[in-house]
């Protein structure tokens, strides 16, 4: 099983939408833990990397794949941001009061989700993916709860005869 599909599959475990269950997070996950095309889960580790010099080229060093330089953002904005809301990475650990635009900005694998990835393989894997979930919650499940709660509200205001277009996202 490649280390990019292994990746994924942690990602859908422990409970990323899947719009964040595809090569570019899965390169993410591996740059975040330093894992090697032929490492093993069990030794993932900690770092704080920023996005172009320490994650794409990660990417690009390790596991041969080159992103363009405009694809930093595309690795900010759909992955990185979702990856802090779901608790599997810290914004600047380092450094928090780092403001928003600083060329400094870095991203680290939280502590829980270090904890439950490094068990991925082993017997303790189902069970390290479900602590993690019920510590901080399903990312996918907030996203779904929100967008009901989104719509419902939409419907409660066409019930009220207001003038309000919702529509079905």
């Amino acid at each position: 099983m490649s280390k990019i599909y292994e990746a994924k599959e942690i990602l859908k475990e422990l409970g990323l939408p899947a719009a964040q269950q595809n090569e570019i997070s899965a390169f993410t996950l591996l740059a975040l833990c330093d894992i090697k095309p032929r490492g093993n889960w069990s030794k993932a580790t900690k770092a704080s990397l920023k996005v172009s010099k320490g994650i794409m080229a990660f990417c690009k060093d390790v596991y041969k794949k080159e992103y363009a330089p405009n694809t930093r953002e595309t690795f900010r904005r759909q992955v990185l941001h979702q990856f802090v809301q779901a608790r599997i990475a810290d914004y600047n650990p380092d450094n928090p009061k780092l403001p928003v635009n600083s060329p400094n900005a870095h991203y680290a694998i939280t502590s829980e989700a270090l904890e439950a990835i490094k068990t991925f393989g082993t017997k303790a894997w189902k069970e390290g993916a479900e602590r993690f979930k019920s510590e901080v919650g399903e990312l996918s499940k907030r996203y779904i709860k929100r967008k009901k709660t989104k719509f419902n509200s939409c419907k409660i205001k066409q019930r009220q005869n207001t003038k309000t277009i919702c529509r079905k996202t």
